[in-house]
Parts: structure tokens; C-alpha cells; sequence
């Protein structure tokens, strides 16, 4: 069978996947994904009765089995997925926003918008899905393109008409979202992160501009007008705007710059506020407001987040009363410098920053709001890029007064290790005090004994996660645990009231 035949009858299969766990007799298998064990899981799917197999190496296979070879596996599970699930980005308004930080609240912040200018609004990111009232785990910032396909379709389905999605690096290396058209798309900013995947800067860079470029492009040619949105007061964002601007990818209307410095061109958020109470004043344009903010987001960062949102919803014609609207309703983002507490003068605050670039901007925000001292509460993940360990192990001590360094998600590997890592990045002179306690709940009970009123304790690095890998008796172990929830608990218990 050729992949054009496939494509065109796909929808008569009763699946199409490259994941044996949702594979049923008589689907379509896509073979060659995951990292390892190829070999295995062709066999699991043609023990679970695969009527089509899909592949680049063109395996042997039984008789009855059709064999279809494709050069690009990726690309053809995308256009699989695209027809199988009746291409339902084409029935959406898509948005897309990826970068280092800010991806979450940024999403958050463009379903408040879109919903205030009359939108049924879906959402896919980090921490979960949710539509219609529904509301359902995450397994990626990015899913599959069988999932995200199928997700689509069923947004679509329930009525949304507007989606706003997190678009990882892993996910733009990886091409889960190759044959999904965007209306639109966000750069908020880039550091240090995912190294381990991508290898240098330079490539995670890359990645995260494929989105501006190669899915541009991909949009066009499926009938749609992209519109932009770019952080330039992020270098990378910056080199990508001057990239971006009288290209073929943008050649109608340039990508809107945006930034909290005094701008001649793009939206200009000079004017905003920041306070321990919120964010407030006007974003400009041309001198001319196109929206005034009144935002209960604390800290720059979320500044930057609102920018974003509002320079994209502007460039696709949200009107200016839509636009306030949204920012005013929006609701709280879970884990996101969340206050889990507030006792004896003593605030607790939660936070998923877990690199080192999104470390460094709360501890950042968390200082001038501190009248005493500042008290972080982290640790770094397993088997994930261990070149961030040190560093933030440096900002950390930088900027805080007490750090707690503590297990995150181990993933089977030593706890010991990783503390290691991350305390050779502390200087020997640091005028921070620096423990290291190897079970989390025990680590946050710490922090809030050693507080006294009028200090802030920050639990960084898992935000509203409820899950933990942990080692329960030599043993990897997922177990529940909410460091909102917990940090809350400890409060009432050690805190005065």
C-alpha cells in the first residue's frame, strides 16, 4: 500500500497511533517512535492484531499485514493523524505560545481574553486540558499528534471555537504539531533549559523558531494568515523579530513586537505598575492605549505575560473592552506564585519555577515584596539536564537568605547526586545559610520553623503538580503530593495564627 492510498482511506481503521497502549485489532500502527525497545513494540502490535503497518526501516512482516514505507515518520504520522481526526485545526482559531517561561500563564491569560471577546475557549498545556467544563490531565506540555489531533476534534466537537496551547521544544524537535495550522503565536523568552535535549542554546533556539517559520509556512499553504507576537525585550526574541520582519513567512504584517521598555514601534508596557497589590496602567501603541490593565499578577515576569497575551489578541482584532475585560476576570494560575499561605506576618508562596532563568525571576519578584528575610525552598529533577543543577544552585544563594535544598522528582536517580550538583554551584563566600534535607515535607517544615514574621518562604520547582517520584524504601515510587497543599497544612500547624 502506498502512503497516499493510506491517507486517503485512513478514516475506515478503526485506529491510528504510534502508541501500543491504545492500539486495537485491525488499526494502524506507526512504528518508530519512544526512545527504545523499536523492536518490541512492533511486536506488541502485531500481537494486538495491526492491520497497517507504518515505517521507515520496512520491517518483515506477517502475511495479511500491509506494510506502508515512508522517508519521514514523523511528517506521515502528523498527516495521519490531521486526516484521521478530519483536520480539526481547520475548524479552530489556534494559538500557540512557546518559550522558556511564561507559556502557562500566558495561555491562561489568552482564555480569559478570547472568552471576554465571545470565544468558547479550549485549553492544552502543562497543567491540563480543559473545555466545555471538562478538565483533564496533562500527560505533556504538548501532546502527541495523535493526541493532539484527537484532542482538537473533540474541542472542536463540544463547540469551542478558539484553542490557546503550550508549544514545547520538545514538542516543535519532536513535530507532534507538523501538520497543525496556527492563526497565531508567542515568544515570551529564552534561557538555559532542556539542554540535555537539544545540546547548545543555538539548536534549543532553533526549535522554539520553527514555530515563526516551518509551521508559518505550513499555515499558509493550508489557508490561513498567521499573526505574531515577540518578546523583545528578550535577546532571543529580539534576534527572532529582526529575523522575522520583511520575510516570506510575514510578508503582509510583520510580527507585533512587545517589551516593558519605551517603544517607538509595537506595544509598549512603559507605563505599567508593578506592585505587591498587582499590575496597573496603560499598554501603548503608537502612544495611542490599546488596553488599561488592572491585574491582580504580581511581578515583571507576569507584566511580560500580559504584554504577550494582549499583543496577540490585539493583532487578531480583539476589541479593547475585550481585552480589559479578560485581564480583570482572569482566574488565579495554579502554582504560579501562588500563596498557599499567609500566617504570623509569614507569606508562603508556591511556584513551578523549576529552571533556572524562571528561579532567578521570582526570587527576583519575591525581594522588594520581603520586609524580612527571603527563604527558598528547591531542588532539581532526575535524569533531566543536570548542567542547570549548579546554576541554580547560585541563584538561589544570590538571592535568597536561607536555602533548603530538596529532593524534586527523582525519576530512579540519587537524591545525593543531584544535591551535590547543585550545591557545587554555591560559592564558598555565600551569605546565605544552606541546608540540605532529603525528604520534601520534612524540607518545607523547615523553612517555615526557621521563619519569622515579615519573611516570605518560597517552595520553587513543582507548582500545582500533585504527583511525586519519590524513593520510598530504596524504591522509585510515585506518590500524592501538592506543595500547595502541604505547605498549607505545615502553615496551620507551625505558623501563629
Amino acid at each position: 500500500m502506498t502512503f497516499e492510498e493510506l491517507l486517503t482511506g485512513v478514516r475506515r481503521y478503526p485506529i491510528v497511533t504510534d502508541d501500543t497502549r491504545e492500539l486495537v485489532a485491525g488499526g494502524v500502527f506507526v512504528h518508530g517512535g519512544g526512545r527504545a525497545l523499536k523492536d518490541e513494540f512492533l511486536a506488541e502490535a502485531l500481537a494486538l492484531g495491526a492491520a497497517v503497518v507504518v515505517s521507515e526501516t520496512a520491517p518483515d512482516l506477517p502475511a495479511g499485514v500491509a506494510l506502508v514505507c515512508v522517508t519521514n515518520r514523523r511528517a506521515a504520522a502528523a498527516e495521519l493523524a490531521r486526516a484521521y481526526y478530519g483536520d480539526p485545526g481547520a475548524r479552530l482559531l489556534l494559538l500557540g505560545v512557546t518559550g522558556t517561561c511564561g507559556k502557562t500563564t500566558t495561555t491562561y491569560l489568552l482564555e480569559s481574553l478570547l472568552r471576554a471577546g465571545g470565544h468558547a475557549v479550549g485549553v492544552i498545556g502543562t497543567e491540563n486540558i480543559r473545555y466545555a467544563d471538562r478538565v483533564l490531565p496533562s500527560p505533556n506540555t504538548t501532546p502527541s499528534t495523535f493526541v493532539l489531533n484527537r484532542t482538537l476534534r473533540d474541542m472542536a466537537d463540544a463547540g469551542c471555537t478558539a484553542v490557546a496551547m503550550e508549544v514545547s521544544s520538545h514538542a516543535l524537535e519532536q513535530e507532534r504539531t507538523l501538520a497543525v495550522a496556527f492563526d497565531g503565536m508567542v515568544f515570551t523568552n529564552l534561557s538555559v533549559e532542556h539542554l540535555d535535549l537539544h545540546g547548545s542554546m543555538d539548536a534549543y533556539f532553533a526549535a522554539k523558531a520553527r514555530l515563526f517559520t516551518d509551521y508559518v509556512a505550513y499555515a499558509r499553504r493550508h489557508g490561513k494568515t498567521p499573526r505574531a507576537a515577540i518578546h523583545v525585550g528578550d535577546a532571543y526574541g529580539a534576534k527572532l523579530h529582526a529575523r522575522l520582519c520583511g520575510s516570506a513567512w510575514f510578508p503582509d504584517e510583520p510580527p507585533v513586537a512587545f517589551g516593558l521598555a519605551p517603544a517607538a514601534q509595537g506595544l509598549d508596557g512603559s507605563q505599567l505598575q508593578v506592585s505587591a497589590a498587582g499590575i496597573r496602567g496603560p499598554v501603548l501603541r503608537n502612544g495611542e492605549v490599546v488596553a488599561d490593565v488592572d491585574s491582580p499578577l504580581i511581578g515583571r515576569f507576569n507584566a511580560e505575560n500580559i504584554l504577550a497575551a494582549v499583543a496577540l489578541a490585539d493583532a487578531l482584532g480583539l476589541p479593547r473592552a475585550a481585552l480589559e475585560q479578560g485581564l480583570r476576570e482572569l482566574r488565579p494560575v495554579p502554582g504560579r506564585m501562588e500563596r498557599a499561605a499567609q500566617r504570623g506576618g509569614i507569606a508562603v508562596v508556591v511556584d513551578f519555577a523549576h529552571k533556572p532563568g524562571a528561579l532567578e525571576v521570582v526570587l527576583d519578584t519575591l525581594r522588594p515584596l520581603t520586609a524580612g528575610r527571603l527563604i527558598c525552598v528547591f531542588g532539581c529533577g532526575g535524569r533531566r539536564d543536570a548542567s542547570k543543577r549548579p546554576v541554580m544552585g547560585r541563584i538561589a544563594a544570590e538571592r535568597a537568605d536561607l536555602v533548603i535544598v530538596t529532593p524534586d522528582n527523582f525519576r530512579g536517580e540519587a537524591f545525593a547526586g543531584i544535591a551535590a550538583e547543585i550545591l557545587a554551584g554555591i560559592p564558598a563566600d555565600t551569605r546565605a545559610t544552606v541546608h540540605v534535607v532529603d525528604e520534601r515535607r520534612e524540607a518545607i517544615a523547615l523553612a517555615l520553623r526557621s521563619a519569622s514574621p515579615g519573611d516570605t518562604v518560597l517552595v520553587a520547582g513543582r507548582g500545582a503538580e500533585t504527583v511525586l517520584s519519590a524513593e520510598v524504601a530504596g524504591e522509585e515510587r510515585r506518590i500524592a503530593f501538592d506543595d500547595r497543599v502541604v505547605a498549607a497544612e505545615l502553615a496551620a500547624e507551625l505558623l501563629p495564627g
